[in-house]
């Protein structure tokens, strides 16, 4: 006999078989059966994380959207904390608040502020650019908020999922007010823009800007 057909007999004996080891393949089994849980527990918190973060980011968004003073530094380390709060995170986050315009004449986005929490750099005319895409269409002089978060997300369990940031980009239109000022305690007025071709030497940052008082008419019939 050739072995092709020794190969093709042993290969119809095997197939043929219905003999077994119950716990061997119980152990088979509950091998196939435990990795199925812990795959589907894995993927299940990293997408549940994600959203949580996503949710967050998006009140965040909706908090600065409502604000009609100014904000300042403390008040942006302040929704860097309560977005650990409501991500229950205990990894690295941080977050950056940005009031971004539209300039018609350069055809560009503009950074009228910036501010990123921690150790983070906020956003500069240059480096907005990169995101114009996600940035909606605006007229001349609008102002949109741009909120980002940032959440570093490690898998409890080694199944392929590798370690990496969740990140959020969340533009918003100021709701009560056409920009949302930004106070930078160092002496000057409160502003929309920062704009260093008004103020060169980076001592005054009001852009020039007053405080206009309009006065009430003692007689409202004009006469």
């Amino acid at each position: 006999m050739s072995i092709m057909s020794r190969l093709k007999l042993r290969t119809s004996r095997f197939a043929d078989e219905t003999e077994g080891n119950m716990p061997i393949e119980g152990l088979y089994a509950a091998i196939l059966l435990l990795w199925w849980y812990v795959a589907s527990f894995q993927f299940f918190d990293a997408f549940r994380q994600k959203n949580v973060n996503l949710k967050a980011a998006y009140t965040i968004a909706d908090l600065v959207s409502r604000q009609n003073t100014s904000v300042d530094s403390n008040y942006i380390e302040g929704l860097h904390t309560l977005f650990d709060y409501l991500t229950f995170s205990n990894k690295p986050t941080w977050i950056r608040v940005s009031s971004v315009s539209w300039d018609a004449t350069n055809s560009k986005y503009k950074v009228a502020w910036s501010y990123a929490s921690g150790n983070k750099q906020g956003h500069s005319d240059v480096s907005i650019q990169a995101a114009k895409n996600q940035i909606p269409t605006m007229p001349e002089g609008d102002f949109v908020i741009i909120v980002e978060t940032n959440m570093a997300y490690e898998p409890i369990f080694n199944i392929g999922l590798n370690a990496n940031w969740y990140t959020t980009f969340i533009p918003t239109r100021p709701r009560f007010v056409p920009c949302v000022p930004f106070n930078r305690h160092d002496g000057s007025l409160e502003a929309c823009v920062y704009d260093t071709s008004v103020d060169p030497d980076g001592e005054v940052h009001d852009d020039g800007a007053i405080n206009l008082t309009v006065e009430t008419d003692p007689d409202p019939s004009g006469t």
